[in-house]
């Protein structure tokens, strides 16, 4: 997916959002040097960058200046959350006569869980009370297509996304290895946005074996918005180019990355997430808004 006309605006409004985060009310020398490079790095790459691409320069360019991880403290609620609402997802999931679909749905929903996209409105209250709910909520899906790959592949590269998030995605990973599945789950090697690190969901590791889940094997995808596949190790290339693996992928900037590679990977790619934003939405074909659960 090549960046937008609307990507624009989206971009620095996130951009502003961050930058409050990291420098407060005050230091508005540091926030206008952020935009300046941001904007600068835009103008090069208008023409032929995705918008993971830019937004993984807007992190970079922030983390810069501010020297920390500015979700830091976001992230940790997301996770105390996330755990908090997780028995209501293991009680879909047992009340479920079709178990994939539950897990899809389950998957999507907990791709509500982002901060700072442009008209898309989240806080950890609401959606404790709203988590059910949105379970049932319309999922814009090809199952039929989606159940057969499942039915083809035993192994599943998942691609997770946000912190907090990725709790719901253990359990997800944890029911298809209960399928019979072989799962390597990849989140990022270190912090970009309020995206889950390998050693975030690590830390978590006694609090899942408490809720009887357990940890697949974790291969990071790298420290970029969706994937770079030309920073990515050795060690995810080799899994993610494996005909032998269907690869699931969370998040909206998993589709904006990897969209691009859309007939490489054709029948062994399924997105998963929440369209968030109106250009996501519109590439799609969907309402913004809608969980989406979509094979190539």
């Amino acid at each position: 997916m090549k960046l937008q006309y609307d990507c624009i605006p989206c971009l620095f409004d996130r951009a502003k959002f961050e930058c409050d985060l990291a420098f407060g009310k005050g230091n508005e020398e540091a926030k206008k040097r952020a935009l300046r490079e941001l904007l600068v790095f835009l103008l090069e790459h208008y023409e032929d960058a995705p918008p993971s691409l830019v937004g993984t320069q807007r992190e970079r360019i922030i983390q810069k200046f501010s020297r920390r991880d500015v979700f830091s403290e976001i992230k940790e609620r997301s996770y105390r959350t996330a755990l908090e609402i997780l028995p209501a997802a293991v009680e879909f999931y047992k009340s479920s006569e079709d178990k994939l679909e539950a897990l899809m749905r389950i998957a999507a929903a907990a791709n509500s869980m982002e901060y700072g996209v442009k008209d898309h409105r989240f806080d950890d209250e609401t959606f404790k009370r709203e988590f059910r709910s949105v379970l049932s909520e319309k999922l814009n899906s090809n199952l039929v297509e989606i159940r057969g790959a499942f039915e083809r592949y035993d192994r599943v590269l998942y691609l997770t996304d946000n912190a907090g998030e990725i709790i719901f995605d253990v359990f997800v990973a944890n029911a298809l290895e209960g399928m019979g599945k072989r799962v390597v789950l990849s989140p990022k090697s270190a912090p970009v946005l309020n995206d889950a690190t390998a050693d975030e969901l690590r830390s978590y590791e006694a609090e899942l074996r408490r809720r009887g889940l357990k940890i697949p094997e974790v291969v990071p995808s790298g420290a970029c918005i969706g994937v770079c596949l030309e920073e990515a190790d050795e060690a995810f290339l080799k899994i993610f180019w494996d005909d032998s693996f269907l690869i699931l992928a969370k998040g909206m900037g998993n589709y904006e990355a990897l969209s691009e590679f859309d007939e490489k990977l054709e029948g062994r790619l399924i997105y998963v997430f929440r369209a968030k934003c109106e250009p996501v939405a519109r590439s799609v074909g969907v309402r913004r808004g809608e969980l989406v659960a979509r094979l190539v």
